[in-house]
């Protein structure tokens, strides 16, 4: 791919992402259903692309940009991330960790387990990892999709990648469109009082946008414009880091043909091996972490877009009924973690963080955050603080799961894969119930 294809195919995904927003500011449908500029994006790309219309001048490799935007993005998040130690995770944000840790490994066994029975019983030419496709697109999004996919891709299955992203697609709407429907209920039940509802919002709540009294500064200046510019080096450590996840990750995977690690690993761990050099030193003080969120959600934008765009549409004909079962049964599953096991792991304040869960765990952490607006608009809760004290200590798994997971599956290693699972779980809810619960006054789960 030669850089003037790149950059067309990145000036594309910018025009699409203008036609998205323009067409969510006014068109009242879009607003209704909450739409995401990113997916609508997508589709229009979907439509006019390769698999429909095939009017767009994409590059014959535009799919592989999404690759490359997923090491920029967790080279994002690492660079962003703080350790916090393990008395902050306990004290503050434990039972949160817990349920996080129970969810996650959970809803990646359950969907294993039943796409693994699917290929024994039902459909022999499946791929025995076909069920991990539905959590990488579910609770990773279309990052991890890409990830899982690609990881597929090397082991001989090229279809992965897009059925993944097509998972991650319909996530966003089931996110949306049942949260929904779990707030209304939670309404009605007494659950909650407080619920803005569409017609309660005010216009530019509506349409995505931003009031121009209540607009802020997206970068702090740390660095004097006579020597650099200051987002010039934020921007600069963020392709360094991703420039060695890509080399690191090459030549770890060199040793073994069995094991390839993926690049996101190596970006997530540099990331957070620069921002470590930079508190010892005394650099971190002139870091500004807007900078490495919102590079890394402007980078979640444009992946969604290549990501949906190339979906092939031919590929999903032949999966059809198998990824309706799994949906419909990943869908029901993921519920069941929000309704029932979280009043039981999370307190008295659950159900915020239940409905944030069921953002993250079906759709993306934008969507966790977007239903937890219209209960908290003002976001006067702990919720979201909670979950990054949470968040970092659980990556781990998530990193773990992801690269591991696709391996044991397409290698036969089922059982290990199982067994490895539910001891962890097993782990968790003892540290939970033991140390967790007690310390910050939950309810020991029955």
């Amino acid at each position: 791919m030669t850089k003037w294809v790149m950059l067309t195919d990145f000036a594309l995904v910018g025009a699409l992402l203008l036609l998205g927003k323009i067409l969510r500011v006014h068109c009242r449908p879009l607003q209704r259903i909450y739409m995401p500029v990113a997916v609508l994006a997508g589709m229009v790309g979907l439509i006019l692309g390769p698999s429909s219309v095939d009017i767009l001048p994409w590059g014959r490799d535009f799919a592989s940009n999404a690759s490359l935007l997923t090491a920029v993005l967790f080279a994002a998040l690492g660079l962003a991330t703080d350790l916090p130690s393990p008395r902050c995770v306990a004290q503050r944000a434990g039972s949160l960790w817990a349920f996080n840790q129970v969810a996650t490994v959970s809803q990646w066994l359950f969907a294993a387990m039943l796409g693994l029975f699917l290929a024994t019983f039902f459909w022999p030419g499946l791929n025995p990892g076909f069920g991990l496709i539905l959590s990488a697109g579910f609770m990773g999004g279309h990052g991890t999709a890409v990830v899982v996919g690609n990881i597929f891709s090397d082991l001989g299955w090229a279809d992965a990648l897009t059925l993944g992203l097509t998972f991650a697609t319909a996530g966003i709407f089931i996110s949306i469109s049942v949260g929904m429907l779990i707030l209304q209920l939670a309404v009605k039940l007494g659950v909650i009082r407080n619920f803005t509802c569409f017609n309660r919002m005010d216009d530019y709540q509506r349409k995505g946008l931003i009031a121009p009294d209540k607009q802020q500064a997206v970068l702090k200046e740390t660095l004097s414009a006579l020597s650099v510019d200051s987002f010039a080096i934020h921007i600069a450590l963020i392709a360094v880091v991703t420039a060695f996840a890509y080399h690191s990750a090459n030549y770890l995977s060199s040793f073994s043909e069995q094991i390839q690690i993926p690049n996101f690993v190596t970006a997530f761990i540099g990331g957070m091996m620069v921002r470590l050099v930079a508190q010892k030193t005394g650099c971190r003080r002139y870091l500004c972490d807007n900078v490495f969120n919102h590079a890394g959600a402007t980078t979640t934008d444009f992946l969604i877009v290549f990501g949906i765009s190339s979906i092939k549409v031919m590929v999903l004909a032949s999966y059809l009924l198998p990824m309706l079962i799994l949906l419909v049964s990943g869908t029901l599953f993921t519920l069941f973690l929000v309704l029932w096991v979280a009043p039981r792991m999370l307190g008295e304040e659950w159900f915020e963080k239940g409905i944030f869960s069921w953002g993250w765990l079906t759709g993306t952490v934008a969507m966790g955050i977007a239903l937890l607006r219209i209960i908290d608009p003002r976001m006067n809760g702990g919720v979201l603080d909670d979950y990054a004290i949470a968040y970092v200590p659980g990556s781990i798994t998530d990193v773990f799961i992801i690269s591991m997971m696709p391996l044991a599956m397409v290698h036969g290693f089922y059982m290990e894969a199982v067994m490895a699972s539910a001891v962890y779980l097993l782990l968790v809810l003892f540290v939970w119930k033991v140390f967790l619960c007690r310390s910050q006054g939950q309810p020991v789960m029955e």
